[in-house]
Formats: structure tokens, C-alpha cells, sequence
């Protein structure tokens, strides 16, 4: 029980959730619209690289309308989430582990890719670096992940769920709530990124961002809420809380009372003092299954 959090930072840091397909967006409204997305999915389905479709959107965006041009952006969106399995797979393929650590040991540069000598090695990178991905580095090891910076290109010409998906997912990357097990931000910032996460969930309906921000949206609270096994909420001896953190949860019951986060924090809240404060089933299996708590409190919005 103690390291389910474990399963969750790995989920959080490296975005397995990216799967399904895309999602159609408004009517298209001018004939450059319907030639600009009919290449996009005639791209997609021709299995292009994401550079090309990236470089193609870019040059094209600025003359569709923002409906338009905000289903064109989340078909590109939808392809670099499910690419970013297939290039941290290649570069983990043959000899390419040894050869990156070879040319950047553990920090990747991006002003050395020039001077790499095997020309695949080379074409990869910068297939990726130019392609809407970034490359960072991930507890000695190298990761892909989508370059959601890049990404803010195309903000002023898209609508505002987009741009806000956007938004949320860059923060995440460029300040992560978490590395190597130990929570990188303060409560107040975290519930701060819970709170967006939720507005976003509440306010739009696009189907698959929707289903990834709510499952970063309670990777998140089961973060708050039991700690990592760097920095444990518990103590691993005696299981019991830190007070100081249970006033911080009482405070955040209170101040967030209005949004699904503060009532799942009063009712934990409750639980965590008819347990003693201890880190006991009752209050793993409420963590666990935070999910339910979270649906229920969903419904109730969706019947007012």
C-alpha cells in the first residue's frame, strides 16, 4: 500500500495515458479550412512524422478561422501524444542507448546533434527535437515527451479549451510536481494546478483531453493526499500524519469548499480523524479509490 504513489509518478512523468483517436472538432467554415484538415488526416493516416505535420500547421494556421483552426491543432496534438511511446522506443532500440550516452552523457543538448556521426542516430533527433518534442533527462536515463512550449505557437489562433490543455500540460512538464519521488512544489502551488486541472474537467467536453486531464487530475490529489515515498505524508514507522499537514488539509477543505477537490479533502478530512490519524485500510482504500469519490461528485454537478 505504502508505494502506490509510485505507480502514480510514473504516470504523471510519463504520460502513458495518450491513447484513442482524434476527435472532430466545429464545422469547417472557408475552402483553406477543409484543404488544411483534409491534409492533416490524410497525413495522420499516411503515418507522416510529426515534424511534417507540424512544419505543414505552422505555415497554415494563420489563414483558418480559430474553429477550424482549433480542430487542426488538436489532430496534431492527438498524433505527438501517441507518437511520444513511438519515439522513446526507437530511442531506446539497437545501439542508440550507448551512442546518446556517448554524445551527451546525461544531459541532452540539443546544439550537439550536428556533430553525431552516425547519420540515423542524427535524422532521429532531429526528426524529434523539430517534430514538437523535447528530450529531457529522467533519473539517468533519456525521455521523449511532447514539447507543449511549442505547442504555445499556436495559442492565439486556437479557442480556449485548447489553449488552456495546452497551458495545463506545458506546466507540467517545464515545472514538474514531482521528481524522483519527492513532491517539487508546495500544497499551496499543488492544489493551486488540482484546481485548474478541475475547472478544466467542469468547463469543456472534448472526450480525450477530457479523460487525460482527469486522470492527471487525480494522479494529482492521490499525490496531496498520501505524499511519495520521498516525501510521505505518514511516517513509515508509526503510519501516522504530519500535523502540520493535516491543518494544511483542514485549510484546503475550507478554502477550496466550492470545487469537487475541497468537498473530497472535508470527507478525507473526517476519515483521517476517525482513524486516529494513522495511515490505516480505511484511509488507503479512501485514497485508492478516489476516483468514485470524484465521479459522485460529478454527477451531482451534471443533475443541477
Amino acid at each position: 500500500m505504502k508505494r502506490i504513489l509510485s505507480a502514480v509518478l510514473i504516470l504523471i512523468l510519463t504520460m502513458s495515458i495518450f491513447s484513442g483517436c482524434a476527435t472532430t472538432g466545429k464545422n469547417v467554415q472557408s475552402t483553406k479550412d477543409n484543404e488544411v484538415l483534409t491534409q492533416l488526416n490524410a497525413m495522420k493516416e499516411q503515418n507522416k512524422k510529426p515534424k511534417e505535420m507540424f512544419e505543414y500547421l505552422n505555415q497554415n494556421i494563420k489563414e483558418m478561422n480559430k474553429a477550424s483552426a482549433t480542430e487542426a491543432a488538436g489532430i496534431l496534438v492527438n498524433v505527438l501524444e501517441e507518437y511520444e511511446t513511438t519515439y522513446n522506443e526507437q530511442l531506446y532500440t539497437g545501439n542508440i542507448p550507448d551512442l546518446m550516452y556517448q554524445y551527451f552523457e546525461f544531459a541532452f543538448d540539443y546544439s550537439k546533434i550536428e556533430s553525431i556521426k552516425e547519420s540515423e542516430l542524427k535524422a532521429l533527433l532531429y526528426d524529434i527535437t523539430l517534430g514538437g518534442f523535447k528530450i529531457v533527462d529522467a533519473e539517468g536515463t533519456f525521455m521523449v515527451i511532447v514539447d507543449y512550449d511549442a505547442l504555445k505557437t499556436f495559442n492565439e489562433y486556437i479557442e480556449d479549451e485548447l489553449k488552456t490543455y495546452i497551458d495545463i500540460m506545458s506546466l507540467m512538464y517545464s515545472d514538474p510536481v514531482a521528481i524522483d519521488a519527492s513532491i517539487m512544489v508546495n500544497p499551496e502551488e499543488l492544489e493551486k494546478r488540482i484546481v485548474q486541472m478541475e475547472d478544466y474537467i467542469k468547463s469543456y467536453d472534448n472526450a480525450r483531453r477530457k479523460e487525460i486531464m482527469t486522470s492527471l487530475y487525480l494522479g494529482y490529489m492521490m499525490v496531496y493526499m498520501s505524499g511519495t515515498d520521498n516525501t510521505p505524508i505518514f511516517d513509515y514507522d508509526s503510519g501516522t500524519m504530519n500535523a502540520n499537514m493535516f491543518k494544511t488539509f483542514e485549510k484546503a477543505a475550507v478554502t477550496h469548499k466550492d470545487t469537487i477537490f475541497g468537498k473530497v479533502m472535508s470527507k478525507y478530512v473526517q476519515i483521517l480523524k476517525q482513524e486516529s490519524f494513522t495511515n490505516t485500510e480505511k484511509v488507503q482504500d479512501f485514497i485508492l479509490n478516489i476516483d468514485i469519490a470524484v465521479s459522485d461528485e460529478l454527477a451531482k454537478l451534471k443533475k443541477k
